[in-house]
């Protein structure tokens, strides 16, 4: 009866240990991931648990349509500037999706509303929208929705999400690998059918030798010409149509085309440079994505990768001073972050 009586007491004593462990399904399974990703970039995980729920419904396999995939719905243009392999794996995922989600938070001067707007239309359509939520019935309801379940989760009677627990960092050697300066841009504003460069100059700081990937993710309804150069190799593209942006109420319709060129061997110390050349077609500000990625084969570290989100405005060229210089502009965002179009 003694025996009985112990190990009735130890089960219970046991399920009162497992039983909340057991509890955590659905909504509640991803919550270590969140808070992991959202602190690591000054983001609530409320806001980044909200977007989740609104994009897969916590479903990590999640397929829409128009080719977004995983809990937080990454574009396949949009896994390739963040580097993600795999968008069916929810760590991967809930990192890529939150460095991006962070990146528009800060293009859009905080504004999460906007930088929600964004996430789910992208953020050519904001521009297009006046810097407003553009009159798209699928994004208002996203924001909307969105907005709906951050409320709930920031209310002090939901259910609190698991304490965070930090990643690990990378050392401050291994963080500095990939040194890039500010961007070098040869007007401060855009005119329509008159050429605009970038100029992007990015150093191997570290000891190995690797090589290196550049990308730009842009609009392509608003360039009559576009093209990137990196060492001697060149890669250029037309607009695919000569659509313009969407009526408003019309679905979100903005397509983001893909351009990279490598550097195929960079050496320690050495600084590289590349050109970005396009001709803007439209009378409206133009936003693209541009990372650059060290990759060191031979050491046992991640890529190194360096994005930001890049916002050239246009003016009439009747304001413009023609005795203007090549400037510096820092882009509005930089950090790990991605420019992705949806959806459904």
């Amino acid at each position: 009866m003694r025996s009985l009586l112990l190990s009735s007491l130890v089960g219970c004593l046991l399920w009162f240990l497992v039983a909340p462990a057991l509890s955590v399904t659905g909504e509640g399974l991803y919550d270590q991931l969140i808070v992991n990703a959202a602190s690591g970039h000054g983001l609530e995980p409320a806001l980044v648990k909200a977007v989740i729920k609104c994009e897969s419904r916590f479903d990590p396999g999640a397929q829409s349509p128009r080719g977004a995939q995983g809990l937080m719905q990454l574009m396949p243009g949009t896994q390739a500037m963040l580097g993600v392999s795999n968008p069916f794996d929810p760590q991967h995922n809930v990192a890529a999706g939150t460095r991006y989600l962070a990146m528009l938070k800060q293009t859009f001067s905080g504004d999460l509303q906007l930088a929600l707007a964004a996430y789910n239309a992208g953020p050519q359509a904001v521009v297009e929208a006046g810097y407003t939520i553009p009159a798209i019935a699928e994004t208002q309801h996203y924001v909307r929705c969105v907005w709906t379940a951050y409320e709930h989760y920031r209310e002090p009677g939901a259910t609190p999400l698991l304490p965070g627990l930090r990643l690990p960092t990378l050392s401050a050697a291994v963080r500095q690998t990939l040194v890039v300066s500010p961007l070098r841009l040869s007007s401060q504003v855009a005119h329509v059918g008159q050429r605009l460069t970038v100029q992007l100059e990015a150093t191997n700081a570290g000891t190995r030798a690797g090589h290196g990937v550049l990308m730009v993710n842009y609009p392509g309804h608003l360039v009559s010409f576009m093209a990137l150069t990196a060492g001697q190799e060149t890669l250029a593209q037309l607009p695919i149509s000569n659509v313009g942006p969407p009526a408003p109420g019309a679905g979100a319709t903005t397509t983001y085309q893909l351009l990279w060129s490598h550097w195929r061997v960079w050496a320690p110390g050495e600084r590289r440079k590349a050109v970005i050349v396009l001709v803007p077609r439209l009378a409206q500000d133009i936003m693209f994505h541009l990372s650059v990625v060290l990759d060191v084969a031979s050491a046992p570290t991640v890529p190194q990768r360096w994005s930001s989100v890049v916002r050239i405005p246009f003016r009439s060229a009747a304001w413009v001073d023609p005795r203007a210089r090549t400037r510096h502009f820092p882009a509005l965002a930089t950090g790990e972050k991605p420019v992705q179009r949806k959806k459904r």
